[in-house]
């Protein structure tokens, strides 16, 4: 299980990656940026396939998409200086909440135990 999270976690890494370079790539008219945008999201759809072919699609599709919507919206508000409110830390915490608890659920199928 713990090799799901590296490959996840290098998945999302290029997803934040990709993302963060978007802004850079100012709509595709730099080539630089644009290049490391495509190359990167084709790696990081890379890892995600590869994870969803062995684990429940819900499960890695929210800890990657969650995961890399709370990197970004936290790399947006440091490298860019987009706007922060409290309701926005808010959905912000309840993205993790969201993957913790879905993350938790499939531990106790693995184990066997009983679900509520």
């Amino acid at each position: 299980m713990k090799s799901v999270y590296t490959w996840l976690s290098i998945a999302i890494a290029f997803e934040v990656i990709g993302a963060t370079f978007m802004k850079y790539s100012n709509g595709f008219t730099q080539w630089g940026p644009s290049l490391v945008v495509i190359l990167s999201y084709a790696i990081a759809l890379l890892f995600y396939i590869f994870l969803t072919k062995d684990h429940e699609l819900g499960i890695i599709n929210a800890l990657w998409s969650g995961g890399g919507t709370v990197i970004i919206a936290v790399a947006g508000i440091v490298l860019f200086q987009e706007s922060t409110s409290l309701s926005k830390f808010l959905a912000i915490f309840l993205i993790v909440f969201g993957i913790v608890g879905l993350n938790t659920k499939s531990r106790y199928r693995e184990k066997g135990e009983e679900t509520i």
